[in-house]
């Protein structure tokens, strides 16, 4: 194991509770209603408060891997335009166009899996 890989494990170890709680907070605080979202070629109507990864493995059958789920892997980094955002740690949006089966993606999420 390398000395990046031990660093990555003591930083998901130790922030990833924290994280997940500040971002379940966050959630929280967000009204509670329905809001349009597309992943990949499928629109629906989604519950606001959750993430976008939340949203992709519930109701739409996405499976974006992750790790830590709370933002810090990268992992399950996915296209909203162009930028990419980490899916776990992204509240859902009305309008907003996630991409996560471009080739682009694909080779980032080979480069995180392989340290």
């Amino acid at each position: 194991m390398s000395s990046t890989e031990t660093a990555n494990k003591m930083k998901i170890a130790l922030l990833k509770y924290p994280k997940r709680a500040a971002m379940q907070a966050q959630l929280k605080q967000i009204p509670p209603r329905q809001v349009k979202v597309q992943i990949n070629n499928q629109t629906k109507m989604v519950h606001s408060q959750q993430t976008v990864l939340e949203a992709a493995h519930n109701i739409f059958g996405e499976r974006i891997p992750f790790n830590c789920r709370a933002g810090i892997c990268g992992a399950c980094e996915a296209k909203l335009g162009n930028e990419r955002i980490r899916t776990c740690y992204t509240p859902v949006k009305d309008g907003m166009r996630i991409v996560t089966l471009d080739k682009e993606m694909e080779h980032w999420r080979q480069g995180t899996a392989d340290e």
